[in-house]
């Protein structure tokens, strides 16, 4: 067996992943590398790499998906430094597509991929599909909790499954290429906070111009520490779902100003996305779990089209009522996610059938 360098030379690169030394660092939701595998054997190492010290206080390591043909041939959360997995082993030659994905989000774990293959083997990229869409968003976009139904189950990486993402199954439904950038708990101007004070450790804002932040590492670096070129896998459509979060500051300080904040600083990282993707769509969106600062994200879209830019739009998502079931500690179901990805990949047909027409 010889080790196989993974590279963007030889996998396609999916979402925010950082390739260092023939090593996978995916870092966030649903981000890896997919490939076609020509040969008798492929081995896959996965592993927590030094999450299993950053992360330990947080009880929290990897979880990874492995793909052969779209068939799951390993899912599972990586709990040791390395854990290898023959996905295929045959006497002759055989061509198979491969999936590596890491279902779990950036924050509390990177982890990384290594390949070994038989001498003779080959990989190439796969096919690039026609346009690429990117999610910003919170616990919802990460789909927190999608694997466990207990609503009162507190976080868990196992319990989260980016494939399952409205995000992921939007693209999916659309025949796009697609990149997560998604954090639980966080806000644009606030993350998440049960006493009204601001929480503004969980904020994403800083991080988008990076490969994400994690206590985790990637190698030996912080992935904050990581500059994002967004024209390395450019977004022909950016969909922003940011919001849900800062309601719980913005419900406890409303007499104080924290929905206009919450309206301005939206507006400025609109700006912010915009820069960082001048050719692409915009879609201001909020819902499935609270809408409540909606007319704030849609006067931010409206704000910026009177900038002269009139590339953005604004799209309210159904709330979720509990009819489709509940998710842990109470995030979207899986059923929830599909009509999410159904509800925002009708939009985008409607909107913007330039891109979706294209071949």
């Amino acid at each position: 067996m010889k080790p196989l360098q993974l590279s963007t030379g030889n996998t396609k690169h999916i979402g925010r992943t950082v390739y260092r030394d023939g090593v996978l660092y995916p870092v966030q939701s649903g981000s890896g590398c997919e490939f076609r595998f020509t040969g008798r054997r492929l081995d896959i190492t996965i592993g927590c790499g030094k999450d299993i010290v950053k992360s330990a206080p947080f009880c929290n390591k990897p979880r990874f998906a492995v793909l052969v043909n779209g068939r799951f041939s390993v899912k599972k959360v990586a709990e040791l430094a390395e854990e290898s997995y023959t996905v295929i082993e045959s006497d002759t030659p055989v061509t198979a597509d491969i999936r590596i994905i890491k279902l779990s989000e950036a924050a509390f774990s990177v982890g990384e991929v290594t390949a070994a293959t038989d001498d003779d083997a080959v990989i190439v990229p796969a096919e690039v599909k026609p346009f690429r869409i990117e999610f910003i968003g919170d616990s919802i976009t990460c789909a927190y909790g999608v694997d466990d139904s207990n609503t009162q189950s507190e976080f868990a990486t196992e319990a989260e499954n980016a494939m399952k993402s409205y995000g992921y199954l939007a693209a999916e439904m659309l025949g796009a290429e697609y990149s997560l950038f998604s954090y639980s708990g966080h806000g644009i101007i606030s993350g998440w906070t049960e006493t009204g004070e601001r929480n503004t450790r969980e904020i994403i804002v800083p991080y988008y111009g990076s490969a994400g932040f994690s206590y985790a590492l990637a190698g030996d670096t912080a992935p904050q520490d990581i500059p994002w070129d967004n024209s390395a896998l450019p977004a022909d459509i950016v969909v922003v779902n940011l919001g849900t979060n800062d309601f719980s500051y913005c419900s406890a300080n409303a007499n104080k100003g924290a929905v206009g904040e919450f309206a301005r600083e939206y507006l400025r990282f609109l700006r912010t996305v915009r820069e960082k993707n001048p050719a692409a769509e915009i879609i201001a969106a909020l819902g499935i779990m609270n809408a409540d600062l909606y007319s704030q994200v849609e006067q931010a879209a409206q704000a910026l089209r009177a900038e002269g830019d009139s590339r953005v739009r604004s799209f309210r998502f159904t709330m979720q009522d509990g009819r489709l079931g509940y998710g842990s500690n109470w995030h979207p179901s899986a059923e929830t996610h599909l009509r999410a990805a159904e509800e925002i990949a009708a939009f985008i047909r409607a909107e913007l059938p330039e891109i979706c027409g294209r071949r």
